[in-house]
C-alpha cells in the first residue's frame, strides 16, 4: 500500500508543478549549454564565387535547350536546392562554368567561425529579392566535406546542407562580417 501512495505522491508532485514549467526549465538550461556551440564542425573553408550579371542568368534561363553547362549553372546559382553540390564531384565543375576557387586562410576561416555559432545563427531572415547564390562555402573536416553554404549577398538568403548539428539562419549582423571576410 505505502508503494502506491509514494508513487502517487511523486505523479501528484511532478503534475502540480506542472509539464510546461519542467520543459521550459530544461529547454531554458539546454539554450544556455548550446549558446556559443558551432553550428557545424570545420577546420577548413574552400569558398567559390562567380561574378555574372542577372541579365546574362535569366536569358541563359529562357534558353530551350540548355547545354548541359547552362542547366547546371542555371541550378546551382538560381535555385535554392543543393541537392546538386550533395555529390560533391559536382564542385569540381565549378572552375569550368565560371566559379573562382580559393581556399581560405587560417585568419579568415577563423573569423568565420566565430559566425557560424548558435549564438549567430537564430533568427531567420526573408528574401526580398529573388536570391542568386554567387557564392559557395565548402566547410571541411579533416579534408571531408561536412557542409555546403550557398550565398546571395544582396538579399541576404542563403541555403545550408551537410553535416549540420543545428540548422540556423544568419542574423543580420553577421551578414557584413561575413560578406566584409570573404571580398577582402
Amino acid at each position: 500500500m505505502s508503494y502506491y501512495f509514494v508513487a502517487g505522491f511523486f505523479i501528484l508532485a511532478f503534475t502540480s508543478c506542472g509539464p510546461s514549467e519542467i520543459a521550459k526549465e530544461i529547454q531554458q538550461e539546454a539554450k544556455s549549454e548550446l549558446k556559443n556551440q558551432p553550428v557545424f564542425l570545420f577546420d577548413s573553408i574552400i569558398h567559390y564565387s562567380i561574378v555574372i550579371e542577372e541579365d546574362t542568368l535569366w536569358g541563359i534561363e529562357r534558353i530551350k535547350d540548355k547545354t548541359k553547362e547552362q542547366r547546371r549553372l542555371i541550378e546551382i546559382v538560381l535555385y535554392d536546392k543543393l541537392d546538386t553540390l550533395s555529390d560533391t564531384s559536382v564542385l569540381n565543375y565549378l572552375p569550368s562554368l565560371g566559379f573562382t576557387k580559393r581556399h581560405l586562410s587560417h585568419e579568415k576561416t577563423e573569423s568565420l567561425r566565430r559566425i557560424f555559432h548558435t549564438q549567430h545563427m537564430n533568427e531567420e531572415a526573408r528574401a526580398v529579392c529573388v536570391p542568386i547564390f554567387r557564392d559557395i562555402l565548402v566547410f571541411r573536416l579533416k579534408s571531408k566535406n561536412t557542409a555546403v553554404m550557398k550565398l546571395c549577398f544582396d538579399c541576404q538568403h542563403h541555403t545550408l546542407d551537410g553535416e549540420i548539428i543545428e540548422t540556423k539562419h544568419i542574423t543580420q549582423e553577421c551578414w557584413g562580417e561575413l560578406k566584409k571576410t570573404l571580398k577582402q
